[in-house]
């Protein structure tokens, strides 16, 4: 068998990247390794595959307990350091000495302690079975790949499929809304966007504009998946099957009914409105799962996690009711912009607003929300609006399906 040719084919399958350390007579020692595998759980028991000639493995060896570091998809730079052969390239990067001894090298997806037990005799290499002594989950992100030379990370399939550039229609229907979204953002010194409603899967940030003291966080173009409770001002107006499908990414029964009923809400009031509650991280930790989930960084078990209902989300109370003296943090409002067929084409949403008012200013708030709502559909009946708002719906009819 020829060896180009071996390399080759096998080339063409991916590996994963791990960095095996320990130390050896006081100093750290190291390899890059892509030929880390799981071999038994029961017992616990792991194997990597090092040339025979490898001057490392033989110092590895010497070390009591070793470490594997899965490496993440960002750390390109740390893992060229590490497989060079410099003598200070642990200098280069960061890292710790773990409790069992061995180098931990930081921002890596996984730790796997373990120590070799058997050695395999496989050619020009070892196959080196260990035993796990210990391991954990660091940084839950994709991991870095090796693929025909060079490094990657692996990307999830995304919610859609199609490119940036096809949603060029969805993005020249939101220009219709740029005056109202920029006078609403500077009427209430807030955030305030437009979101187009991309498929039943997915939404995208089409413009958005900043007035007061509010800080530039939404990115446009970026993907908003329709995972709950993301998304209910368009899910509570949409067909019965899109409604059940959205409600039957939540894995819990009562969550998903109370959900059912805050979209009940949302139709009789016609905005959503999300309180911060009592965990104010909660919204950047959604905002952040989000993100990565849309930019494929998550990877697969994150991403059903995500998928299925955040375990601590911001509050999302059944019915939001708004009285005039009581106080309230309102984390965002969001209204369905209804084109003259009545489906809903685009979102409005407004955030970062003053914490803690009175319900009678929250209300100011939600009326000028519909009152720019309002302003927008009057656009989408005449002129440029109505033009666009057709070749958006014809772009939906054939990207997705939906009736033009």
């Amino acid at each position: 068998m020829d060896s180009e040719l071996h390399r080759d084919v096998m080339g063409h399958y991916p590996t994963g990247v791990v960095f095996v350390s320990g130390m050896c007579s006081g100093e750290p020692v190291g390899m890059v390794v892509g030929t880390f595998n799981s071999v038994s759980l029961d017992p616990p028991l792991v194997s990597f595959m090092p040339m025979k000639a490898s001057r490392s493995y033989a110092r590895l060896l010497e070390a009591p307990v070793l470490c594997v570091n899965v490496l993440a998809h960002d750390q390109v730079d740390v893992c060229r350091i590490l497989a060079g052969s410099a003598a200070d390239r642990f200098d280069k990067v960061s890292w710790t000495l773990s409790h069992h001894g061995a180098p931990v090298i930081d921002g890596a997806v996984a730790h796997v302690h373990c120590t070799p037990t058997t050695q395999v005799d496989a050619g020009d290499h070892w196959i080196t079975v260990c035993d796990v002594v210990d391991m954990e989950v660091a940084r839950p992100v994709t991991p870095l790949l090796f693929f025909q030379g060079g490094y990657g990370g692996f990307s999830p399939k995304r919610m859609s499929a199609r490119g940036d550039a096809e949603l060029f229609a969805a993005l020249r229907l939101a220009d219709v809304a740029t005056p109202e979204i920029e006078a609403l953002a500077a009427r209430l010194r807030c955030e305030a966007a437009a979101l187009v409603v991309v498929d039943d899967d997915e939404l995208t940030t089409a413009v958005t504009a900043y007035g007061g003291d509010a800080e530039l966080g939404e990115q446009l173009g970026q993907r908003i998946p329709l995972i709950p409770p993301v998304g209910m001002a368009y899910i509570a107006d949409a067909a019965p099957s899109v409604v059940e499908r959205w409600l039957a990414r939540v894995a819990d029964p009562d969550r998903a009914a109370s959900y059912r009923r805050r979209l009940d809400s949302v139709v009789a009031h016609g905005v959503e409105i999300t309180m911060r509650g009592s965990d104010a991280g909660a919204f950047e930790r959604m905002e952040e799962a989000l993100t990565g989930y849309a930019a494929g960084r998550l990877p697969p078990a994150r991403r059903r996690a995500v998928g299925t209902g955040p375990a601590r989300t911001p509050h999302c109370p059944e019915e939001v009711r708004l009285t005039d003296h009581e106080i309230f943090d309102v984390g965002s409002i969001v209204a369905p912009v209804h084109n003259p067929e009545g489906d809903v084409s685009l979102l409005v949403r407004v955030g970062q607003l003053p914490p803690s008012s009175t319900g009678a200013t929250v209300k100011t708030w939600v009326a000028l929300l519909k009152d720019t709502v309002a302003a927008i559909e009057r656009g989408l009946l005449h002129g440029v609006g109505r033009t666009r708002l057709q070749e958006y719906r014809k772009w939906c009819a054939g990207s997705t399906g939906r009736p033009a």
